[in-house]
């Protein structure tokens, strides 16, 4: 396979983005803002990959912006790490949304949208072509890995992928934020936990100084 530039890889993965409008653009509801797809440096050796976009994200079109995206720059910055320095992503290209009375709520992607998003995301890794990836959640665990994870279970561990760069399964931000709600000393060993596999995935990456 021919290795792409920085350059090059900005170009294909422009390419690949209209293209991922186009195509998933009509699958939309009238709930539905717009496709997000990915942001950052294309040439990082470090991705992250999460489930879906969130409401904030299907407003501004870029993943992990709203209040879960906050919490990762915080670990990330704390680390030493821009999250400009990464590749970010989600599985799902659209929000899943769902009308609760006039509100808009999230709800788990449905078949489809995993379906029609796959082919992008899994062509826009091969572009990336990372060292390490970040699995954050069950669902962009299940994806990637290609079986069902229990994030409780799988957490820390590295797993093999299709996209040939090992991957981190680690908790969603999300997830952190509930348990920090609920169970602010749970809420804390998550967060703990959450920053040391981040570091590793860093360390692997070549983005960190193994300690």
């Amino acid at each position: 396979m021919v290795m792409m530039g920085a350059e090059e890889k900005r170009a294909a993965l422009a390419a690949l983005r209209a293209e991922a409008v186009r195509a998933l653009a009509p699958l939309m509801t009238s709930d539905q803002t717009q496709v997000v797809f990915g942001a950052g440096d294309p040439a990082s050796p470090l991705a992250l990959v999460g489930e879906a976009p969130g409401p904030r994200e299907d407003r501004e079109g870029v993943p992990f912006v709203g209040p879960s995206g906050e919490l990762l720059t915080r670990v990330l910055e704390a680390l030493g790490l821009d999250r400009q320095q990464l590749w970010i992503t989600n599985v799902v290209k659209v929000w899943p949304t769902r009308r609760q009375g006039r509100s808009r709520r999230t709800r788990p992607p449905n078949a489809a949208e995993r379906h029609a998003s796959r082919p992008f995301f899994e062509r826009e890794m091969a572009i990336v072509r990372p060292r390490a990836i970040v699995l954050l959640g069950g669902t962009a665990a299940q994806e990637v890995v290609g079986r069902r994870l229990k994030v409780s279970e799988a957490r820390g561990q590295w797993f093999e992928t299709p996209f040939g760069a090992p991957a981190l399964v680690t908790f969603h931000p999300s997830y952190i934020r509930r348990l920090q709600g609920m169970d602010p000393a749970r809420g804390a060993q998550a967060l703990a936990a959450f920053r040391n596999d981040l570091r590793r995935a860093a360390q692997r990456a070549g983005l960190l100084d193994e300690e």
